[in-house]
């Protein structure tokens, strides 16, 4: 005896596919059920809720799931255990019969609306017919019961139609038609010879062979049956509700076929008799998930996850060089996968809102580069992420990784955006200190041009200078004797021309003006206590070049909690530009002996202004420095259009998990596929669609990612307390020494 499996399918929310798609799987499992193994279709409600189900037998279950997903992209079919009804309850039935079963019902192509030609979805009159209260006191069930009919079935089928066809007398021919197709078996006989009294026990020679119509098609032999389940004192209610849904079903007849309704019976029906004759195409138009212009009724749930197909090649755990991802999300299908390092080298975008699971991928990503041995950089804005991580550092890795904690007290480390590789040009490294500035003065060139040009030469003045840092700049232009001696250890000869002549033409008042506008807008900053103690150090300060080459793990927390947001933004902005400066440095090595680096940016568009390119720059000309990017973001729309041009364009891999609507009607087009901006605003936690870059070709498909590993050891508070000893200078907050002592 076999046993079976029970499916909960669930169809993609804009489903544009009729019963045709179910007719091909019906036929399918005709064809593979040799055995005429029963096959339950039901449509039913559970707590208010309706759902399509599936009785299948084990020998079918792996062809119908693949046969039924490949029929409707998008749905989800998940295996459950039978429901059990609760004894407080009664059960009310009624079966249903088509008489007569030679006949056809109403095939899709009536069900099309003569004016606009759209098809009208009769399982939606079902639907709304079985809609219950979401109590779930009343619940009511649709049952097909299917099995492919008996040859000799379809024998005795084909005799009666044959005999039928030779009475003259069109309403006796119907009346016989139907008593021959009867369930019971003495009417059937009786009517069998009537029909042969009136049309003679022999065939005559030379007749025609009679219309056969849906006996030229793979039959089954039928059961239809409605349900109710009420409580006790609610009878009156489940008679209701049962002739509502028989009533349902006589949308699918014709003049010649019907429907008969056995009178309700209490508890399971007696199911006397053979069932009726269904073709593929009229059990299909019973059965079949909801189309589009239904996807309007109320309470039907839909998959929440259209799942795509993923490449046949994807770059395994076992290959060498691949950072993994996730898994697989298609069907059956769990392998994990990963990305290449030369693909990486294209960069990875990650979007998705708040909750939806980025973080969790972000320090798997973090934690498999240093277990590598590769560099690492990561910018947390929020610094959870950046503890994470810090409690995931291997022992052999430790005294590789430098905490640059903005909200550290005790032992801060030091960043001096003036300081640059050896060779570095310094037009860059002002350009990149202006435009993180800038972006905190909500200044233009076309708003304050005398400010900023002020400002650039300042920097270009300091850059390069022992000893110089942002701390310097206020000095340099209130004081007299510094900016003079500075001035006699400049080089460019555009920016001595500047304080030797422009800068002295212009009136006094002018001046004044001018400085102490810069000096309002850069003391809002440099004179946070915290800011002072790393942006002034001078001695022990990150550097970037270092970190890079020898492939260390700087791991910055920049939570605004702590520092506030102003002063994160200031220094996510300045760190971006001097990772960019350091890696372009490394033109003086040669590519092959460049070792990888990854830098990883969560919430990247806080650094970013309006026309600052300097990241749409570095991820188009990282690449050939070994410098990875792996930006994270919640909203795309808070990019301007440069920029936003700039990262799709430049970012060979894109993840997109839970988006919003802006967000979403930008990604379809880029992910293709057939993916609608619903979809990418339903995505589950922790799945998405990923836009892989796989040896040079773009693959999209679904994906999810993998849970963070189960640490048995938490090293964080180690990890901080080796780098503050290393790369920490213990300068008392609100002791530095003043400005204009350095």
């Amino acid at each position: 005896m076999s046993t079976f499996m029970r499916f909960l399918i669930r169809s993609p929310a804009l489903n544009d596919r009729g019963p045709v798609h179910t007719e091909s799987v019906l036929r399918l499992l005709h064809q593979a059920n040799r055995q005429r193994l029963p096959l339950t279709l039901q449509l039913e409600t559970d707590r208010g809720e309706l759902a399509w189900t599936v009785d299948c037998p084990v020998e079918l279950a792996a062809i119908f799931r693949e046969a039924f997903l490949d029929a409707y992209p998008g749905a989800t079919i998940t295996a459950e255990r039978r429901p059990r009804q609760s004894t407080a309850r009664m059960m009310w039935t009624q079966e249903l019969r088509l008489r007569p079963d030679l006949g056809q019902i109403r095939d899709h192509e009536g069900g099309r609306d003569p004016v606009s030609g759209r098809f009208v979805d009769p399982v939606a009159v079902l639907c709304a017919a079985l809609r219950t209260g979401r109590s779930g006191r009343i619940e009511c069930a649709v049952t097909l019961e299917l099995h492919p009919a008996s040859r000799r079935r379809l024998h005795q089928a084909t005799r009666m139609l044959e005999r039928t066809q030779r009475v003259r007398n069109a309403r006796l021919r119907r009346v016989l038609l139907q008593a021959t197709t009867h369930h019971r078996r003495l009417i059937r006989a009786c009517a069998y010879l009537l029909v042969c009294l009136f049309t003679g026990w022999r065939r005559p020679k030379g007749t025609a062979e009679p219309p056969l119509g849906k006996l030229t098609e793979p039959l089954f032999a039928s059961q239809l049956m409605i349900s109710v389940h009420a409580p006790n004192d609610a009878w009156e209610i489940a008679e209701r509700k049962l002739r509502e849904i028989a009533g349902a079903f006589a949308q699918f007849t014709t003049d010649d076929v019907r429907f008969v309704v056995t009178r309700p019976r209490l508890g399971q029906p007696r199911r006397r008799g053979r069932g009726f004759l269904l073709s593929a195409m009229e059990a299909a138009l019973l059965w079949h998930p909801l189309t589009e212009p239904a996807g309007s009724i109320a309470r039907i749930p839909t998959a929440p996850f259209r799942e795509l197909e993923p490449p046949r090649q994807l770059p395994l755990p076992n290959d060498s060089g691949v950072t993994l991802l996730g898994r697989i999300q298609f069907r059956q299908e769990r392998q994990q996968f990963g990305i290449r390092q030369d693909d990486l080298r294209r960069h990875l975008l990650i979007l998705g809102k708040t909750g939806c699971g980025k973080s969790t991928l972000l320090s798997s990503l973090v934690r498999q580069q240093i277990e590598r041995n590769r560099g690492v950089v990561l910018i947390d804005p929020h610094g959870q992420l950046a503890d994470d991580v810090l409690d995931m550092i291997p022992k052999r890795r430790t005294n590789d990784v430098i905490v640059f904690d903005a909200g550290d007290k005790v032992a801060p480390v030091g960043f001096n955006p003036l300081y640059g590789p050896p060779g570095s040009d310094p037009s860059l490294i002002a350009d990149g200190v202006l435009t993180a500035f800038r972006q905190m003065f909500g200044l233009d060139a076309g708003s304050a041009p005398r400010l900023l040009h002020i400002f650039r030469n300042s920097l270009l003045s300091l850059i390069g200078r022992p000893g110089a840092s942002l701390l310097a700049v206020q000095r340099l232009l209130v004081d007299a004797n510094y900016r003079k001696t500075v001035i006699g250890q400049v080089q460019n000869p555009v920016v001595r021309a500047f304080w030797e002549t422009e800068f002295l033409r212009w009136h006094e008042r002018e001046r004044t003006e001018y400085i102490a506008s810069l000096q309002n807008k850069l003391g809002a900053f440099l004179t946070n206590a915290q800011l002072q103690a790393i942006l002034g150090a001078t001695e022990k300060s990150i550097n970037l070049r270092s970190i890079l080459d020898e492939s260390q793990v700087l791991i910055c927390n920049l939570s605004k909690g702590t520092v506030g947001h102003e002063a994160s933004t200031l220094l996510g902005s300045l760190l971006l530009s001097s990772i960019h400066v350091a890696a372009l440095s490394r033109a003086d090595t040669p590519e092959s002996d460049r070792t990888d680096a990854v830098i990883v940016v969560d919430e990247f568009h806080a650094y970013l202004s309006d026309g600052n390119t300097t990241l749409a720059d570095a991820l188009a000309e990282s690449r050939k420095y070994r410098t990875s990017y792996v930006l994270a973001t919640q909203l795309l729309e808070q990019l301007d259009t440069a920029t936003l041009a700039g990262v799709l364009g430049n970012c060979g891999s894109t993840l997109c998990m839970t988006v919003g609507p802006r967000d979403a009607a930008i990604l379809t087009d880029l992910l293709g596929h057939g993916l609608t901006p619903e979809d990418l605003m339903r995505v589950p936690k922790h799945n998405g669609y990923l836009r892989l870059l796989a040896e040079g070709t773009p693959h999209t498909f679904s994906m999810t990612t993998l849970p963070p590993p189960r640490m048995t050891e938490r090293r964080g508070e180690t990890v901080r307390r080796v780098s503050r000893e290393r790369y920490g200078h213990k300068t008392a907050l609100g002791k530095l020494q003043p400005m204009n002592q350095q």
